[in-house]
């Protein structure tokens, strides 16, 4: 990774944890994100003298995530991508930006399938991968993709196995095959973005959303237990219809993400798998 993209992933990441103690800390102060008391407080009374000293505590921290936002849209500004597209889509704020520039890596990415991959956006099968010791991946004869050492400081291995699993989902026993913290970044933060600001990108997500209203096209539901039953779209559960629509605006956003992005950087622009070879429209 070349060294402005890492500042920028340091950056956001950092970000993310001085937010992170400022939350738990507002919860144990009984505090809402809108600086507002929760309801029903009555173990968590703090004599004013305490209270004082938490609320610093918490501004400490809010302070230093507004420093850090400083200092990340300044590096950004030094990528042709933030400069030239995505400061300008509504929606797409500093830290948003950060997770997309400091996490995807458009010259690897050489489809938007592989975008939509990192992002666990693929609902199809892929691959599975598994961490064991190295001891045992190299008596394995696997093919090793990655070392590390684990906090216990053992020797291990990310192996590839033979195994499918889904692309979007985590399967018990294998490495996730998406980038969990960009995947909430996106689907949740960005999307509620594009949502609530009524961005050009909702107009993505309100029609998809119709679409599954009136669809007849069967869908897996999970019910609980492990357990799931075949329904048609229009009778899903209204939440599984405000994801997938959710998913197909991101997945548009990010098609155009590519598209820009690679040819600012002189890469060839291919369609996704699979259009190119296997004669599929994009679905979510």
């Amino acid at each position: 990774m070349d060294e402005n993209r890492l500042v920028v992933r340091m950056l956001v990441r950092s970000r993310e944890d001085f937010q992170a103690m400022r939350k738990k800390n507002d919860n144990r102060l009984g505090m809402k994100a809108d600086g507002t008391e929760q309801v029903n407080l009555t173990s968590r009374s703090f004599s004013p003298k305490h209270a004082e000293m938490f609320a610093e505590i918490s501004d400490a921290a809010r302070a230093q995530e507004k420093a850090i936002e400083k200092k990340l849209l300044k590096v950004l500004r030094e990528f042709p991508i933030y400069e030239s597209w995505l400061k300008n889509v509504k929606g797409v704020g500093t830290i948003s930006a950060g997770w997309i520039v400091g996490e995807f890596d458009i010259r690897v990415a050489d489809t938007v399938s592989k975008l939509w991959q990192f992002a666990g956006l693929n609902p199809g099968e892929v691959i599975g991968k598994k961490s064991v010791s190295l001891a045992d991946a190299e008596k394995s004869g696997a093919r090793i993709v990655k070392t590390f050492e684990n906090q216990g400081g053992e020797k291990c291995a990310i192996i590839v196995t033979d195994t499918l699993i889904r692309g979007d989902r985590l399967t018990p026993g294998f490495v996730a095959p998406f980038n969990k913290r960009l995947r909430v970044a996106l689907c949740g933060v960005l999307a509620d973005s594009f949502i609530k600001q009524r961005a050009p990108y909702r107009t993505f997500y309100d029609d998809y959303k119709l679409r599954l209203e009136n669809s007849e096209r069967e869908v897996e539901e999970r019910t609980g237990g492990g357990k799931s039953k075949m329904v048609e779209w229009r009778e899903a559960k209204k939440s599984h219809r405000h994801r997938a629509a959710i998913r197909y605006m991101i997945k548009a956003f990010l098609r155009d993400l590519y598209e820009n992005w690679r040819e600012m950087e002189e890469l060839p622009v291919r369609p996704p798998y699979q259009e190119e070879y296997l004669g599929h429209e994009h679905v979510a």
